[in-house]
């Protein structure tokens, strides 16, 4: 368990009111990594019929969790979260020894003396080079994955450790914008602990040369000039934050370049170079780190679960019902026929009080080219109290037209309940069940639109 979380799981409310209420998931509600892999696995295994129903009002988060528990989590999420944990700190070491060998690297054994620029360059420098580019590059152009090359290794790496199942899972996850927000941000986690082991690697290792070698410091440029002045100006910007407290730490550069006559020097660069790494290199990146932390918190908090699939396990699981069923038939209720259905009200009035629990007292058509008829719906949307009821053929699905009427109707039904009910017109006025085909398009046009929560009910023939 990270400082986070444990901050979170120890959060209260004023005057011992539940934390919901606040808007803070409770504590078992609220999602991790692992469990959004398992409950991607469990929902590709799916068949599609046999949810268990929710029989209390719950969150699209809270419901999908509670789902996952019923069917039994696979194990595989966490299973890649240790492997994912497990590739980051095998890099991270990986990175500490090239920081410790780069830093040994700008060593010049022959004349005894560490050269700053090539230090600076390959131990700071490069660092935040790759890290801006990779920014620009994936910004402007998308060639590059959103954590970097560092979180693409990880990912690679810990896939390979998890086993081939993992990949399905992790696909599937970072298909959905949304989900995929929670992997990218772990990854940047890690991307930036490995950044981190670099520059402390490169710390260590500028250490152990002036703890047991005795090194001077020198810097040498064929545009002496130049390189003068922006080694000056770079020494003056970096040593900002504690030129003033610590003078001491400021190095001289001019009295450091390598002239013929050069036999060491330059002690002044090693706490420049220790401070400018630990300030610049270590940590902002320790900054990054717990940005990342609360980016992926923030976005585990912020799951809707609108995907498709999402919402067809959402249906499944409601029985396409909103919040608590009334115990007994409503008054109040619209009933509005789609494309200029002719529907007898005698036959399916019965249907509705048994089935739909809502008893309509108002009966209109949308989509009949009559001006008068489309006013007077409008202006029937705007009361039944009860709720709506949307009546459409099965066979005649209009995505554009149905879509339409759905928007129209929830600018205007509020809190109210809201109905599509489907089915085939019988020569009588009454209804028949749609065919397989057709129930399968209206699932597949529900499931694809976003919106506000619409029950999707297919006309069933009702034994008395």
């Amino acid at each position: 368990m990270t400082w986070w979380d444990d901050l979170n799981n120890k959060r209260t409310c004023h005057g011992g009111e539940d934390a919901e209420s606040w808007g803070v998931p409770r504590k078992s509600d609220r999602w991790t990594l692992a469990e959004l892999i398992d409950f991607e696995t469990a929902l590709t295994a799916w068949t599609g019929k046999g949810a268990p129903r929710l029989t209390v009002e719950k969150s699209h988060a809270a419901g999908m969790k509670w789902w996952m528990e019923k069917v039994g989590a696979s194990g595989l999420g966490a299973r890649w979260v240790a492997s994912l944990s497990l590739a980051g700190s095998l890099l991270a070491l990986l990175f500490a020894g090239l920081g410790a060998a780069t830093a040994w690297g700008t060593f010049n054994r022959e004349i005894g003396g560490v050269h700053v620029i090539w230090f600076l360059a390959v131990a700071l420098f490069l660092p935040w080079g790759f890290l801006v580019g990779g920014m620009i590059t994936w910004l402007f152009r998308g060639r590059v994955a959103a954590s970097g090359l560092a979180g693409w290794i990880v990912e690679r790496l810990s896939v390979r450790l998890a086993g081939r199942k993992a990949q399905a899972a992790i696909n599937r996850v970072k298909a959905n914008g949304e989900l995929s927000k929670v992997v990218v941000w772990r990854l940047v986690r890690l991307s930036q602990w490995i950044a981190c082991a670099f520059h402390g690697g490169a710390l260590a290792g500028l250490g152990a040369m002036v703890l047991f070698k005795q090194v001077g410091f020198f810097w040498e440029t064929t545009t002496q000039q130049a390189m003068e002045q922006i080694l000056t100006k770079t020494v003056s910007v970096l040593s900002q934050p504690w030129s003033s407290a610590a003078p001491w730490a400021v190095p001289d550069v001019v009295a450091s370049r390598r002239g013929p006559e050069w036999i060491g020097g330059g002690e002044d660069w090693w706490p420049f170079l220790i401070l400018a790494l630990l300030v610049w290199g270590v940590f902002p990146r320790l900054l990054l780190v717990v940005w990342a932390v609360v980016k992926e918190r923030r976005a585990l908090s912020a799951l809707t679960f609108q995907a498709p699939h999402h919402r067809k396990l959402w249906r499944a699981m409601t029985a396409v019902k909103r919040g608590e069923e009334p115990s007994g038939p409503v008054d109040g209720a619209l009933v509005v026929a789609l494309d200029g259905a002719e529907l007898s009200q005698k036959e399916l009035r019965p249907y509705m009080l048994r089935v739909l629990r809502l008893n309509p007292t108002a009966w209109e058509r949308l989509g009949v080219l009559d001006e008068d008829h489309e006013e007077a719906a409008r202006a029937a949307l705007k009361k039944a109290p009860a709720g709506i009821v949307l009546m459409a053929e099965g066979w005649s699905l209009a995505p554009r037209l149905v879509e339409k009427v759905l928007a129209e109707v929830a600018t205007k039904a509020g809190e109210r309940r809201v109905v599509l009910l489907v089915g085939n017109p019988t020569p009588g006025g009454g209804m028949k069940p749609v065919e397989a085909d057709q129930r399968e398009q209206w699932e597949k046009f529900m499931d694809g639109r976003k919106g506000s929560e619409v029950e999707l009910v297919f006309y069933e023939e009702v034994v008395t």
